[in-house]
């Protein structure tokens, strides 16, 4: 009997020995699984930012479309072996980086093996990061594996630079499409300087690109281009008259389309109903509280409230809603968000005040020279701070004052945050929009009004350049030089950058774009009178990308 026990106890020595070589190897293995999983992560941070690095030089610029290369490769190698506290072999400018063969260069560094690409991939705006590295093995070593291969790789691609354009048209192919100005006075394309900048030579932003440009009345209008004009993969330029001391530099090469960045919209939630604020609200006073912000009638007139809310629209929205009893010169205040409009469901108003303030009006930065618009709403739920409005599956935005000629006022100022996408942008039409006539129309009439206002705060963007977009002047004056809640300065039509496929422009048939008087020019021969104004560049409101470069994979 006692030797039976004593045969059991030896069993169970062997197996407890057997059993701790069989938990010793895999604590080994847990061990060196865990230093090499750190070991790959570390490599996975590295190769990600020097491909973003390295997309950052291949953003375009006026001076370098195709961006530079050269500093690509050396900036995606230092970038990557900063992150193992090394540095390239071949410093910054060495021709190491100029032309190498298949755009690839290799360095080798603290047994860090760096390969880029670059420029690769789509439109050659590119970059692939590769590292390798031969880590030595520990306790495995007893399992015959003396070292372990690890790779990662990244690849970025470079954004669109976000301060280009003011009036860009291009087609999905890259090709210049048509920029058409049909005159019959004097317009401005100005470069945010309040139309101050008429005898002003100097480069203050580009103004028209990727375009063939027309003005068909050359004999009877002017086009007063303020600021660096860029004509890029141009032919049939007609007419194109500029107030300069100094001819107009022109561009040769073409400009990729911008990849300003769609909002999220998967998740948007259906918009709540409007509310009837007020009616017959008196002129000075309060219509009500929404969301805890009181909303006001600082206008000089009675008029009724209407409150609209960010969301998902599934029906198209009229502003005035005529079937619905609105007054034609009703207050529309629309609160800041997302306004999505899904389906072909569109954007349609023609009369009434409307903006994304308190009081419907416009409201300036004090003491900005020049000064600009903002909103004194909340930003929403989400944190978006401005008003932008998508249209996808067949949508699309009119505005005018056809019901109401001698009144109306359109203000609204693009977020300079949003969740996901591009800043700066007031009306996104997405690439899958698909509508083929004039996706975007302003067409204020100014001629029976003193002040009609249209002021967009932003970018217009169409991403799918399948429809046409049509942009009518807006007057310059009367001017407040301390525009404060009631002013009506700064009457530009687009505050940012007017970006699509067909653009049409009307310059002329507007309220104050008559010949004036002649400029205090030098030359003492300008004449610039007071153009309608069709965009200016506004560096504030030009939108940025996302991110100008972001990884791909």
């Amino acid at each position: 009997m006692l030797i039976g026990i004593r045969r059991r106890n030896g069993q169970a020595i062997v197996v407890m020995a057997l059993a701790m070589v069989a938990i010793c190897g895999m604590l080994a293995l847990a061990i060196d699984a865990g230093r090499l999983y750190f070991q790959r992560r570390l490599m996975q941070d590295a190769v990600d930012a020097g491909a973003l690095a390295g997309a950052q030089d291949l953003v375009g610029t006026n001076t370098n479309p195709a961006g530079v290369p050269s500093n690509a490769l050396f900036h995606a190698v230092q970038d990557t072996l900063s992150i193992f506290n090394q540095t390239p072999t071949y410093p910054q400018g060495d021709s190491f980086y100029n032309s190498p063969p298949a755009n690839t260069v290799t360095d080798v560094r603290g047994g860090y093996t760096v390969t880029v690409v670059a420029p690769t991939g789509y439109d050659n705006k590119q970059v692939q990061v590769t590292v390798g590295y031969s880590a030595v093995a520990t306790f495995v070593q007893v399992l015959g594996f003396a070292r372990i291969a690890i790779v990662a790789t990244a690849t970025a691609e470079a954004g669109t630079n976000p301060k280009s354009y003011a009036i860009f048209a291009y087609t999905k192919g890259g090709s210049g499409n048509t920029i058409y100005n049909d005159q019959n006075g004097i317009a401005q394309i100005d470069d945010g300087q309040d139309g101050g900048d008429v005898c002003d030579t100097s480069a203050s932003g580009l103004t028209l690109s990727n375009a063939k440009f027309h003005v068909p009345n050359p004999n009877r209008a002017s086009l007063n281009v303020s600021g660096h004009v860029t004509v890029y993969s141009a032919s049939d330029n007609h007419s194109l008259f500029q107030y300069w001391q100094a001819p107009t530099p022109f561009g040769t090469e073409q400009d990729p389309e911008p990849d300003y960045l769609i909002p999220d919209t998967s998740g948007i939630p259906l918009a709540p109903s409007r509310i009837r604020l007020g009616n017959n609200v008196p002129a000075g006073q309060p219509a009500g509280v929404v969301q805890g912000i009181t909303i006001w009638n600082h206008t000089s007139i009675t008029r009724d409230v209407y409150v609209f809310f960010p969301g998902k629209y599934t029906t198209t929205l009229h502003v005035p809603d005529k079937p619905k009893g609105d007054p034609l010169t009703s207050l529309y205040i629309f609160m800041n968000g997302i306004y999505y409009f899904a389906n072909g469901t569109s954007l349609l108003t023609t009369a009434g005040y409307m903006a994304n303030t308190t009081d419907g009006l416009p409201h300036y930065v004090s003491g900005a020279s020049p000064s600009f618009g903002f909103t004194d709403l909340p930003p929403a739920a989400d944190g978006t701070d401005g008003v932008e409005f998508v249209f996808d599956g067949g949508g699309r935005y009119s505005a005018d004052n056809s019901d109401l000629p001698n009144d109306g006022s359109v203000f609204f100022v693009a977020p300079s945050f949003v969740p996901t996408g591009s800043t700066h942008i007031a009306f996104y039409i997405a690439e899958t929009n698909n509508y083929t006539g004039t996706v975007w129309n302003e067409a204020f009439n100014a001629q029976s009004s003193n002040a009609p206002r249209y002021q967009i705060w932003g970018t217009v963007f169409d991403a799918d350049g399948t429809g046409n977009m049509a942009l009518g002047g807006v007057q310059l004056g009367p001017h407040d030089p301390r525009p404060d809640l009631n002013g009506s300065a700064r009457q530009y039509a687009v505050n940012g950058e007017f970006i699509g496929g067909f653009l049409n422009m009307n310059g002329g048939n507007v309220l104050g774009n008559a010949v004036g008087n002649p400029a205090a020019c030098p030359s003492g021969t300008l004449d610039p009178g007071s153009p309608a104004l069709l965009v200016q560049y506004n560096w504030r409101f030009a939108p940025a990308p996302g991110v100008n470069s972001y990884l791909v994979k």
